[in-house]
């Protein structure tokens, strides 16, 4: 059955300035504590911190916000900056203050009055998540599964690969706001600030100084996307139009031997790939007859992967597997090449394979690996820890396997044999990263 792309697909121009929206709410999620501290007392203010941590986790793992056309990367970030901000203030209502339980933690200049400042507390867990994030970013789970299930490695639209590039840049952004006013709070606290209460100069470098970063970065990037949506203006009109349009792309394997040629921006690619009107599914039987229409060759196998649906303009890709015998193997063109194993491992490692083929051989080896060594919990099918089945192109066929399943993604990053396997899959079932992703519609 042939099915439509959703009428409410998000347009191009509309996930440009959703970056801005999701910075203004974001990092505006991050300055609220800071501007309400000053009329709210601080015990209420740990509260108010936690449930803005509460509501943006809700925000990601809400079912009517789908990751496709709105990147949710910083409110995931700054949901954990609340998260930890709001523990660390609580606590130090806690054990220092009569707020709760008796004073535990007695300290001879210390006002109890002000238990802490939240600039204090926000900024330095803010730069380390930036920090933890910058180095370790490209592991995170709900990246991995927009990067692959959405085409941004696909290039199937620029604003896929804009999502990727922004989504670092906003992190550095924040980053560089954290430190600055963070070491001026500091510097301020320490030389000029005296522990009794807070007059004009404090109300102004610990909260308005704060909001007045916060607004200067709204017209920054502002104006940065504005200038974003200009050029994808001029850029649209001389690219292709592939809005709701269906690639479907054929991988033709003989034995464990892959089929490719080298395109005109040098890299090598799969001789075969088409472009129709937009679908879910194609089925076998079309998919047959057009692979040999393209091909010319009549004997073949064939077996649908998965499909990945674009990042903003409708479009998707269905990938499909051919696999022909030795008799058919001269019948496959004459500027193509074979590639084995080994030929694959350096073109992998030189980048000389185009983007969108490199994510189906690293998704197909990822899934199959993950599927033959562990179960849906992550826990090992073999009691030899870090034991690496084979893995054979030739054997494709016959490996009864989803590819369309995200979540042997998630097992493949995450399971028995990796540190700390339940305390991250505990956090990533709150966060929702482990979510059973499946491309139900596909086929």
């Amino acid at each position: 059955m042939y099915n439509n792309y959703p009428n409410d697909t998000p347009r191009p121009e509309d996930t440009i300035r959703h970056l801005w929206r999701n910075w203004a709410l974001a990092y505006g999620a991050l300055t609220l504590p800071l501007l309400l501290s000053l009329w709210i007392p601080k015990v209420f203010i740990s509260i108010l911190t936690l449930a803005e941590a509460w509501f943006l986790i809700s925000f990601v793992k809400s079912d009517n916000r789908r990751i496709i056309g709105r990147c949710t990367l910083i409110f995931r970030i700054v949901a954990r900056i609340l998260f930890v901000t709001s523990l660390i203030m609580l606590c130090i209502v806690i054990l220092c203050t009569d707020w709760l339980v008796p004073t535990v933690i007695h300290l001879e200049v210390y006002n109890t009055e002000i238990p802490f400042i939240t600039s204090l507390i926000i900024f330095p867990v803010a730069v380390i998540f930036c920090v933890l994030w910058l180095v370790t970013g490209r592991s995170d789970n709900h990246c991995r599964e927009c990067q692959r299930r959405y085409g941004a490695y696909a290039g199937d639209s620029i604003v896929a690969t804009l999502y990727f590039r922004e989504a670092r840049y906003q992190i550095v952004i924040m980053l560089i706001l954290a430190l600055s006013l963070g070491s001026a709070e500091y510097w301020y606290y320490f030389f000029r600030y005296i522990n009794s209460d807070l007059n004009t100069p404090d109300r102004f470098f610990f909260n308005y100084m704060p909001v007045v970063a916060y607004f200067i970065s709204l017209l920054f990037m502002g104006a940065r996307y504005a200038n974003m949506q200009m050029i994808y203006n001029s850029l649209s009109a001389t690219l292709p139009n592939k809005r709701n349009k269906t690639a479907v792309r054929f991988l033709v394997f003989c034995g464990d031997d892959i089929l490719l040629h080298q395109n005109n921006d040098e890299l090598f690619d799969t001789p075969f790939e088409t472009l129709t009107e937009r679908t879910a599914s194609i089925g076998d039987r079309k998919a047959g007859l057009l692979f040999e229409e393209m091909s010319d060759i009549s004997k073949f196998e064939l077996r649908y992967c998965f499909t990945n649906e674009g990042m903003a303009n409708g479009s998707n890709i269905i990938h499909y597997a051919a696999f022909i015998n030795e008799s058919e193997r001269n019948a496959a063109g004459e500027n193509n090449v074979w590639f084995n194993a080994y030929m694959i491992d350096n073109a992998l490692a030189e980048n000389a394979l185009s983007p969108v083929l490199a994510n189906e051989i690293y998704r197909i080896h990822t899934i199959t690996m993950a599927w033959k060594t562990y179960d849906r919990n992550g826990k090992r099918l073999y009691p030899i820890r870090h034991y690496r089945p084979t893995f054979r192109f030739s054997d494709l066929p016959e490996w009864n396997v989803d590819y369309d399943d995200l979540s042997w993604l998630n097992i493949a990053q995450n399971n028995e044999d990796k540190h700390f396997f339940r305390l991250r899959r505990f956090f990533d079932n709150i966060t929702g990263a482990n979510r059973k992703n499946k491309v139900t519609d596909a086929q």
